[in-house]
């Protein structure tokens, strides 16, 4: 995208379309890459075998001012 000044236009601008629809396209399929990532990840989480919290820990939080 190129701005020009000093014409009877404040600005005019001029862009170059193909570019700015592959830079899009790109874009798009690396989102779609990585939400597939995320997915695998997520799916391969083994949220069965996590043991339960025992006593009473995460109540007593100790603080230094």
């Amino acid at each position: 995208m190129s701005i020009s000044l000093g014409q009877n236009n404040s600005v005019a601008a001029q862009s170059n379309f193909g570019a700015e629809f592959l830079t899009a396209a790109v874009a798009k399929s690396q989102q779609e890459l990585e939400g597939q990532m995320v997915l695998l990840l997520i799916q391969s989480a083994n949220i069965n075998n996590v043991p339960a919290p025992m006593g009473n820990s995460g109540f007593q939080v100790n603080i230094k001012v």
